[in-house]
């Protein structure tokens, strides 16, 4: 196959022509032949990965056509949101959430008659932020990451009674949305070809078909003889099939012989990639080779040679990655695929704690909390900050004291500069209040003439003066009473319309903070742990989920939060580190390590975070923005892109595809002969492709595994690389253009 001469007009930069702007046209093909390296595939998902990133990352996803379902909008009570299972909201689909591809139907074919259901259950990988080498070179990225024999889903279909195997045999059987030609269906085992799409060609005319171009050299009531590219097929009766020098299958499915001189005779004829055997308890297999991940089960009932059902189960081989960037699809069959258009973030709320200091400070935006604070000269941490004390009140805080009566009343005792934190907590964010005040001054005279007077912390009401016991003051539904004065010490009571808490914060968007109230001593190392709880989707405020944040000193006796609970990934070569918690809400946790001291930010988005997943047919044609349709192909599967821009990976020796490419499986010195590449050495170059029915195809492939990886790394990381030019390098930063 000739290199592709390209005029300037159609000349792009990478990643052109495969992404322009906000679209994406392209599947990358890597090689399954003898030998080859996984180094491939990595270099593959890393590619695909690259694609991905210049697309939108979130967006509405919309399908032409097909029959497309979205996990997300299907139940109103229940959405898909972060951490959740790909099977946590529907188990299983059937012709009630896809009416068409999965509609009840009837086999009705030969010597079968018989109604059927079908049904897809799908795999119990979860949406997760993960960080793989082998995708996208480790950038993290939010999706499901399916790892080696994990499930993607599986395919069923149930007959309503059970059909003799043995007429099956050269009957049309549906399956997937599609029609299978029988060739053969004995106990455990159905031997297929595909025609679902069927051709009609006329007696005296051509027609092509995935580069083929096939006639009819005779015809007549016995059967049809058709030339494909100049070679004569056998004599065909109709539903006898020829197997072609590609591997393809031609399958004549009906002869209209019109004997009449003024007749026109016809015959209806099917294409298929090739031949599919459904081996119980096995891989399938096409044209004899294993669809690696693919496993079949042929159900029998009653005895054998009496099908009940057939069920395709997907699982990954290798690993398998559904983000917003790279939708999957089902192996060879290519009839179902599952796309993923990303999480739907609103705007957060940010939460810091900790400004790198000996002062730990949680900044929630509606006011701040000095929490901790290091005495150096107690060398221990107190709680508030080194100029206050911050008074959890608890039932131990109590004091006796002698009050307005000669009896001993019990309070909580502060004295000035002290501070207390008393929190009003109802399910309703609205009927929730904080009292954060600090004592300002206590001015006692006697116990009928005093002055207490106490400052908001939140800066979001005045001051409050107490002069007479038992006066009461409202801040919201917490009522504060002062019982006595004694000297230098205030002694008052708190109450509350609801549950009256002493150790807890509330954000202005509701998220409830536990502060540490004990010091954890590990391997005589203090640690303090803030607990943080969400609101649950009914905005109900400390009813969702927990996370924790633990609370060390550095070695300079600083405070900051060392680490919490989120599983987060770094990102890139930066010491910033991110999370998403498990729960409807998923916030977002971000520690910074770029300094001794860390940095520690809560996004709280304060409402539930949603996204959607879909499962499609394969006619379903992905639109518009949020999701990319960049695949990753074996070179087997390659005609199930056949409307795509290529990136081949991997010489021709291990990838059919490449050996297409430059017109044969050349390996070792028979490579460089044909290509010039030698050992060290890689190749970029860009080709009409007579792959199926693509339009480009770009060669990426080296003398060696190593190379290829070169290549692959090039081609992500050229800038203003010309996708329609050659190039021949060395290393993944070393190459030149070569003019043709």
């Amino acid at each position: 196959m000739a290199g592709l001469t390209l005029g300037t007009a159609m000349a792009a930069n990478y990643p052109e022509p495969f992404v322009s702007g906000s679209t994406a046209n392209a599947a990358i093909v890597y090689g399954t032949g003898s030998g080859v390296s996984d180094l491939d595939l990595v270099a593959a998902n890393a590619i695909q990965g690259d694609l991905g990133a210049d697309l939108p990352a979130t967006g509405s996803t919309s399908f032409v056509g097909g029959d497309v379902y979205n996990l997300n909008e299907a139940k109103d009570s229940d959405h898909f949101n972060y951490g959740e299972a790909l099977s946590g909201v529907y188990t299983s689909l059937d012709k009630e959430e896809m009416e068409t591809f999965l509609a009840d139907g009837t086999y009705d074919s030969g010597d079968i008659d018989e109604d059927y259901e079908q049904s897809i259950t799908l795999g119990t990988t979860t949406l997760d932020y993960f960080d793989d080498s082998e995708y996208n070179d480790g950038t993290p990225t939010l999706g499901f990451h399916f790892q080696n024999d994990a499930t993607v889903f599986s395919y069923e279909i149930e007959f309503d009674n059970e059909l003799v195997m043995a007429d099956m045999a050269e009957t049309d059987m549906p399956l997937m949305g599609r029609t299978y030609y029988v060739l053969e269906a004995a106990t455990e085992t159905i031997t297929l070809l595909d025609t679902a799409v069927k051709n009609t060609l006329v007696y005296g005319e051509s027609v092509t078909i995935n580069g083929m171009v096939v006639e009819i050299a005779f015809i007549d009531t016995d059967g049809v003889v058709f030339t494909v590219d100049g070679e004569d097929t056998e004599e065909l009766a109709t539903n006898e099939y020829e197997e072609l020098d590609d591997g393809s299958y031609l399958v004549l499915t009906a002869n209209r012989y019109d004997a009449k001189e003024s007749g026109i005779s016809k015959a209806v004829f099917s294409l298929g990639a090739g031949k599919i055997d459904l081996v119980t308890a096995t891989e399938a297999e096409l044209n004899d080779d294993d669809i690696d991940g693919l496993d079949v089960t042929i159900t029998e009932n009653g005895a054998a040679g009496f099908l009940d059902s057939i069920t395709l189960t997907w699982t990954a081989e290798d690993d398998l990655f559904l983000t917003e960037s790279s939708a999957l699809s089902l192996p060879v069959f290519e009839t179902i695929k599952l796309a993923f258009g990303g999480l739907v973030f609103p705007e957060s709320e940010e939460i810091t704690v900790g400004d790198g200091s000996d002062v730990l400070n949680i900044d929630m935006g509606n006011y701040e909390l000095e929490l901790l604070y290091y005495d150096s000269d107690l060398t221990a941490t107190r709680l508030g900050g080194q100029n206050n004390n911050l008074t959890l009140v608890t039932a131990a805080n109590t004091t006796e004291f002698e009050g307005n009566t000669s009896a001993l009343d019990m309070g909580i005792q502060v004295v000035e500069d002290d501070r207390f934190l008393v929190t009003n907590i109802d399910a309703d964010l609205g009927s929730t209040d904080t009292a954060y005040y600090e004592v300002e001054n206590i001015d006692f005279t006697s116990i009928s003439e005093f002055e207490v007077e106490l400052g908001d912390v939140t800066n979001n009401a005045d001051n409050l003066v107490f002069d007479s016991l038992d006066e009461e003051k409202d801040v919201g539904d917490v009522t504060i009473q002062l019982l006595g004065v004694n000297g230098t010490a205030a002694y008052f009571n708190f109450t509350a319309s609801d549950t009256v808490s002493y150790d807890t914060a509330i954000s202005e968007d509701g998220l409830l903070i536990t502060l540490p109230t004990t010091v954890i001593i590990t391997n005589n190392d203090q640690s303090y742990v803030i607990s943080f709880t969400e609101m649950d989707t009914d905005k109900d405020v400390g009813e969702g989920t927990m996370f924790l944040a633990t609370v060390k000193l550095t070695t300079d006796n600083n405070l900051h939060v060392a680490s919490d609970n989120v599983t987060q990934q770094r990102q890139g070569e930066s010491d910033e580190y991110i999370g998403y918690v498990s729960s409807d809400l998923a916030t977002m946790t971000t520690i910074d390590k770029s300094n001794t001291e860390y940095e520690y930010t809560i996004d709280y988005w304060g409402e539930e975070v949603d996204g959607d997943v879909f499962v499609a047919s394969a006619d379903a044609e992905i639109v518009s923005e949020g999701v990319a349709s960049v695949m990753v192909v074996k070179d087997t599967e390659v005609s199930s892109v056949a409307t795509k821009n290529l990136i081949v990976v991997g010489g021709s020796c291990i990838n059919s595809a490449a050996a297409a490419l430059v017109g044969g499986a050349y390996c070792g010195p028979a490579w460089t002969t044909a290509t010039g590449i030698g050992s060290g050495q890689f190749l970029i170059k860009s080709y009409t492709s007579g792959i199926a029915d693509n339009d480009f195809a770009l060669l990426v492939a080296g003398y060696a595994k190593e190379d290829t990886t070169n290549a692959a790394t090039f081609l992500r990381t050229k800038v203003n690389l010309d996708t329609s030019a050659t190039y021949k390098g060395t290393s993944a930063t070393s190459a030149t253009l070569v003019v043709e």
